[in-house]
């Protein structure tokens, strides 16, 4: 997905069209609020105050670095928070807990072991920590690790990976492994251990993925993929979701393009006007002035933020088909490369007939909660596969992929760690720990392509892993031959040629 990523839009580029990660997918992924104040600050802190006013405890001098602190030692010191403490005790183990969550799993940077300690200002008071936007924050960062890793060279990112890995899953058909588990609320539980099926998809397999994706149609990608999934949802929420506004994390201001993915939302996608220019913001880093309040430095981004409710998508609704015009195709394939894997590979999707086949599939299997998804093409969660023109070349032959089946959800339920966590009761429920150390197990395993997508939580608590291992890995010795073992390449460079 990475190689997909567009920093000018904060896209992916797909066959089918532009798409991207919005704060609906955070909303229903992670559970987390969307809507509130914008994650900010300075980045300055006092590490010995702070930690002993928050905290109750000094760390020594191995356990932190600059201002930040290792995962391990607030794990190694705040797990074991017994009935009988105090209720200060409790609150500090309860902020221990909320910034392992920040540094190992929602906003990790590619120390893998470390959280700064800025995010512990927020803190404070535990009553005020739901009015925060974690969802905008969480959303911000990964957006900057993906411009980021699209640079040649890049060979590791962070940024939330569990998020970025269900997105594909929930919305990519094509490359989601079948899970038996029930739709439960975050959604990020359906694939949080074991019990998926790789058979019908790609695994493991860099190239498997690319050429997957080259080869997909447009019935494989679901663009309203939460449609009967039942939870309640607030308008203020809901509003904030197609909001084209800032996201802001500090030091990190990145745009929420949902003007050019409004099919995400069913409503009509037009050919949007030319992106903002975000190069000066991506040029900010911790570096410039640590003592910047950035609340202030990004006052005009937060009042466009904080004004939100007026830049929330307008527009026409699309009625029971969810596909591009043709105008926009071929704008869109005037404006990108459809094709990224080497030309061995391809075969068939150059030689594609220049308009789509009819096919009518169902959509990804919705909750069935009060809800029967019926075969009517009038209904909103049947994606129909309408003639689009798409590809120069005359008829010759097409591939047709396997649509895995993905067996129907359940009930969903009310539970889910960060909703309760970041919600009006902050507390430290053993249940809500057990959630949350499953969906953390599941990023640190990474499945969707070998070595992860970036962030490796399994080597958060390694005390002695201070650097960023951007090193090759040594060769390995086998009986039979030698074997130098490569990352693979991160970034668009290499595979877009230069195209926008």
């Amino acid at each position: 997905m990475v190689e997909r990523w567009r920093p000018e839009t904060h896209t992916f580029h797909l066959p089918i069209g532009e798409c991207t990660i919005t704060l609906e997918d955070v909303y229903y992924i992670l559970g987390l609020n969307v809507s509130g104040l914008p994650v900010s600050g300075s980045n300055f802190v006092q590490v010995k105050q702070i930690c002993q006013d928050y905290l109750g405890v000094i760390p020594p001098d191995g356990a932190t670095k600059g201002n930040s602190i290792k995962l391990k030692w607030l794990k190694d010191t705040f797990d074991d928070v017994g009935e009988n403490a105090s209720e200060l005790e409790k609150q500090a183990s309860c902020r221990a807990y909320i910034l392992r969550m920040i540094g190992g799993l929602l906003m990790p940077d590619k120390s893998n072991n470390r959280v700064h300690l800025k995010y512990l200002s927020l803190l404070g008071d535990l009553n005020k920590v739901s009015q925060y936007s974690w969802g905008s924050a969480v959303l911000a960062t990964l957006y900057r690790e993906l411009c980021l890793a699209t640079k040649p060279g890049v060979i590791s990112m962070g940024g939330c990976a569990l998020l970025l890995q269900n997105w594909a899953w929930y919305r990519l058909s094509c490359v989601a492994p079948e899970s038996p588990k029930p739709w439960i609320f975050p959604l990020a539980q359906r694939f949080n251990s074991g019990g998926l099926n790789f058979a019908k998809v790609p695994h493991n397999d860099v190239e498997g993925y690319r050429k997957t994706i080259d080869h997909m149609m447009v019935e494989e990608f679901y663009w309203r993929p939460y449609l009967g999934f039942q939870h309640e949802v607030s308008e203020e929420d809901r509003a904030t979701w197609s909001a084209c506004t800032y996201l802001l994390c500090y030091h990190i201001v990145e745009k929420h393009h949902t003007d050019r993915v409004t099919l995400q939302f069913g409503l009509h996608q037009q050919i949007p006007q030319p992106p903002e220019d975000m190069k000066s913001y991506h040029e900010v880093d911790m570096r410039r002035g640590i003592d910047d309040n950035w609340t202030w430095v990004w006052r005009e981004e937060i009042n466009h933020w904080n004004e939100r409710h007026n830049y929330v998508l307008q527009g026409n609704i699309v009625q029971g088909v969810l596909c591009h015009s043709t105008e926009y195709m071929i704008w869109f394939r005037q404006h990108t490369k459809l094709f990224i894997s080497v030309e061995q590979y391809l075969r068939d999707p150059r030689l594609q007939p220049p308009s789509y086949p009819r096919v009518q599939s169902t959509s990804q299997s919705t909750p069935q909660h009060q809800y029967t998804a019926g075969p009517s093409s009038s209904s909103p969660h049947i994606h129909v596969a309408t003639e689009v023109p798409f590809y120069d070349p005359p008829p010759s032959q097409y591939y047709v992929p396997s649509v895995p089946e993905i067996p129907t959800p359940g009930y969903p339920t009310e539970d889910g760690l960060l909703y309760n966590l970041f919600g009006t009761q902050c507390t430290t429920p053993e249940s809500a720990y057990a959630v949350f150390d499953s969906m953390y197990n599941q990023q640190s395993q990474n499945v969707m392509e070998p070595g992860g997508s970036g962030s490796n939580p399994s080597t958060a608590y390694i005390e002695e892993n201070d650097q960023n291992d951007d090193e090759p890995e040594e060769p390995q010795l086998v009986q039979r031959a030698r074997r130098v073992r490569r990352h693979r390449t991160y970034g668009t460079g290499g595979h877009l040629g230069g195209h926008h």
